[in-house]
């Protein structure tokens, strides 16, 4: 079994050691073991550290943490990890999928000639030319793929680069739909900012007011779990009214401009004589 000390546990955890003392001190770590006046610590100690930095991460508060070590130090961690786990699972994305970068405009069911929007990116490839590292180069800095070694990338969001090829297959730039998403993402993530007060403000202050205790975990794991379907369902239903009172805007626009094409047009055919003839008959 691997035995630390301090320093070095701090070192593996990347912290530094007194944040870990603070840990220490605060019960958010098994005892140590003691070898005459030094603590030394093992994989348990890395691993639990592991745990409450993914939890702050997450916006637990160490006190939170500690008020759950302190119910039930033996079970602490697998309590907290199970909630942590559970409040994830529902809304992790797809998993990421590795192909050949080559392969790149099959997967997303495009001809290599359809990606022509992203030509002349100077990095990959000359002005005029356009090819899979163009492409690729794109999504990247779109935060959509990543390399995943030679002539190999690694998709992140791999519904998003579908629907990005869905988009293209009808005929928009696949340039335009990359800068569509990331409008998309500014204000989902707003929509999501939302929905975490409403489950913080609604459902977790109560938990953390009742002590943490252990047999609330299921509750606080339904309600997240029922929480996705309910905000889909809502976020899409939101989102269809919206854009069909946008899309009747739209055609109520587009209606007065080929009105006016059309009277423009037919002036022109008539010239002010006849116009004026077509106005007497009215």
């Amino acid at each position: 079994m691997a035995d630390y000390p301090i320093e070095e546990l701090a070192h593996r955890a990347g912290m530094s050691v007194r944040n870990v003392r603070t840990y220490v001190s605060r019960g958010l770590l098994p005892p140590a073991r003691m070898a005459g006046r030094a603590a030394r610590y093992t994989d348990e100690h890395l691993d639990r550290l592991d745990l409450v930095n993914g939890l702050r991460r997450r916006g637990f508060t160490l006190g939170a943490i500690e008020v759950l070590v302190r119910q039930d130090p033996d079970r602490a961690a697998e309590d907290a990890l199970r909630l942590y786990r559970g409040m994830l699972a529902p809304w992790r994305p797809e998993e990421p999928v590795e192909i050949d970068e080559d392969a790149l405009a099959g997967w997303m069911g495009l001809p290599p000639e359809a990606l022509d929007a992203l030509r002349g990116d100077p990095g990959d490839a000359g002005p005029g030319t356009a090819g899979p590292g163009v492409t690729t180069a794109r999504l990247r800095e779109a935060g959509l793929v990543e390399p995943a070694g030679p002539g190999r990338i690694r998709i992140l969001r791999p519904d998003m680069v579908r629907a990005g090829g869905d988009a293209v297959r009808l005929g928009i730039p696949l340039e335009a739909v990359l800068t569509l998403r990331e409008h998309l993402d500014e204000h989902t993530g707003h929509i999501a900012e939302l929905f975490v007060e409403l489950f913080a403000e609604q459902v977790w202050a109560g938990y953390v007011r009742d002590g943490l205790p252990a047999e609330g975990v299921p509750r606080i794991q339904t309600v997240v779990e029922g929480l996705q379907p309910v905000a889909t369902t809502a976020l899409l239903s939101s989102f269809r009214a919206r854009m069909q009172s946008t899309m009747d805007a739209f055609i109520e626009r587009i209606s007065g401009e080929i009105s006016e094409s059309a009277a423009a047009d037919a002036a022109r055919l008539l010239g002010p004589r006849g116009t004026e003839r077509r106005l007497d008959d009215r």
